[in-house]
This record gives C-alpha cells, structure tokens and sequence, in this order.
C-alpha cells in the first residue's frame, strides 16, 4: 500500500475488526492519492474468510481469488465515457442482489463516483436505502459537491490526507524520480499525479502553454493557438494557468520567489506582472475558477467555445 495511504487504512481497519462497518462508504480525496488501492484492500478484508487483527490473511481461498482478479463476489464499475449512467448503475448494483458465491457477502466499487448523472446516482440511492445481506458498497470521488445531499448522508465518510511535500518526494526519489517543489506544488502534492506528470515530461508542456499566454499581450491572433493548448487535458492545462496567474499576483504584492507556486517560472510571472493590472489578474482568475468547474467531464458537449470565449475577454 502506498506509504502515505497507511493511516487511512489503520482507521478503516480498526472500524471494520469492531463490526461498524456498515454497508456504504465514499472515499475521499484529492486525485491522484491512489484511494482505489484503498478500496481495494478493504474489499479484500470484507471478503476474507479468515482476517487477522483488522487484515485480510491472504491465504485463504477468497484472498487467493482476489489476488488473481477473479473474485465472483466483487464488481468494479469501469466505463470510458465522461459521465456514469444509469444503465451502468443499474448492472454493476444488481450483482449485490444476487447470493455470495463464497458466503462472505458480495463489494461493489465505484471509482470517480461524481461523474454519475442524476438518473444514475437515484438509481444507486435506491442500493443504498435498501442494501442487500452483507453487501458493502464503496464509493470513490475527488469532488463531493458534485454528489447528491441524498447519496452522501447515506454512506459513512473518510477523507484521505495529502502527504508532506517532503514525504512526495521521498517516495518519487524512491521510485526513481528526482521531483522538483514546483512539480510538486504545481500537482497540489499528490504524489501520483507528480509522478504522472514527471513522466509524460510535461514541465515543457506548462511552459509552452504559459509562453504562450504571456505573448497574447503582443500577438493577440495567436489566441487560437492557445486555446488548442488548452484543448488537450484542459482541466490540468486551466490549473497550471489559475497557479500562473496567482503568482502574477504574488509577485505584485511582493511575495519572494519561494511562496510562489511555480517557482521555477520565477521570470515569467514577473513579465506577466508587469504587463498586466491587478484588476485584470484577478478578474481573470475568478473567470478560469468558473471556466474550471463549466469544464469538468460531462458538464459541456464543446468546451473549446468556452475556452475561446475567456480568453476573448482576456484580450
């Protein structure tokens, strides 16, 4: 299990050896804390014949099941598409209907439960008002104010924790990776994404992005060029401009180099602080803080017009 996801685990372990731990429960946190690890060792002691002080004991013929990935009483939702519909709701909770083929209850894991459209997320309320034998159905989302008032009082909450920067980049050291602080700010301290984001190399990416929209100052008819940036991975693009744009602001108000978020970019966000007002900066920024959330998956069929638009009123 990762490092930093250990005293979650002793938490929910210890809720589990004392019998309180009911039939639902939503698994909190930023992405890119790896939370489906956690799910997934939870399953396996709610379906371990012979658990041991609060852990699967790994030997038994459940835990052998599920080691290989073939467990018969457990079902993990998985779709591609931007949104979770009802069908999909409606199969993967009909399989807690039927019997455990083992005797030790059946799990359901929903991973990215805020993509569920409203039809889908009444259709799961009605699994959790009427929960079937010893069934435990777990939930994993990164937004909770995307779920329903409904879905949420009915399930036991556990936020898990960032880790420490120092923490982040001791385990990316351990994997093979030299992290910088501003990799790990500018993935808000989630060492997965840190380590996604090292490894897809996308420090030159931000760059390119934030040259770009720095030079829209002089040349505003590359707007389409910037929007097209933007286009790809547009959630994780939108946030490295918000940090852009905050530590423009920083930078006018006089912050050092280490209390940006960016430190790296030191010299661009002194050009863009320099360009631009205040009044600007921060207008902008509470438009990207809107643009963000009209963007996330499922919310719009064509993002790009919204994109386009902002940075229309950018210019």
């Amino acid at each position: 299990m990762y490092p930093w996801l250990i005293p979650d685990w002793h938490a929910l372990s210890q809720t589990a050896a004392a019998g309180r731990l009911g039939h639902a429960w939503l698994l909190l946190g930023d992405p890119g804390l790896g939370k489906e690890q956690l799910a997934e060792q939870l399953a396996r002691l709610h379906l371990c014949h012979r658990p041991e002080r609060g852990e699967p004991c790994g030997q038994c013929h459940s835990c052998q099941l599920f080691e290989k990935g073939h467990h018969p009483d457990l079902g993990t939702l998985t779709t591609e598409s931007k949104t979770i519909g009802v069908e999909a709701i409606r199969e993967i909770c009909s399989r807690l209907q039927n019997s455990a083929q083992l005797g030790r209850g059946k799990v359901v894991i929903i991973p990215d439960a805020e993509r569920m459209t409203e039809s889908a997320a009444n259709a799961l309320l009605k699994t959790l008002e009427e929960p079937a034998g010893d069934s435990l159905l777990l939930l994993i989302a990164s937004q909770v104010s995307r779920l329903l008032p409904t879905i949420l009082s009915r399930c036991h909450k556990h936020v898990c924790q960032l880790p420490a920067e120092g923490e982040t980049v001791r385990w990316l050291a351990e994997q093979g990776h030299q992290a910088t602080l501003a990799q790990v700010r500018i993935c808000q301290g989630a060492p997965l994404r840190v380590l996604r984001y090292i490894e897809e190399q996308q420090d030159s990416a931000r760059r390119d992005l934030l040259e770009s929209f720095l030079a829209l100052a002089q040349t505003p008819t590359r707007a389409n060029h910037v929007c097209g940036l933007l286009a790809s991975d547009t959630q994780v693009r939108l946030h490295w401009l918000q940090l852009f744009l905050c530590d423009a602001l920083k930078t006018q108000a006089g912050c050092g180099h280490h209390q940006l978020a960016m430190p790296d970019l030191t010299a661009l966000s002194l050009q863009l602080a320099e360009l631009h007002s205040s009044e600007k900066l921060l207008e902008a920024e509470q438009q990207l803080v809107e643009l963000k959330m009209a963007c996330q998956p499922g919310q719009l069929s064509n993002p790009t017009i919204h994109l386009m638009n902002w940075l229309t009123r950018w210019l």
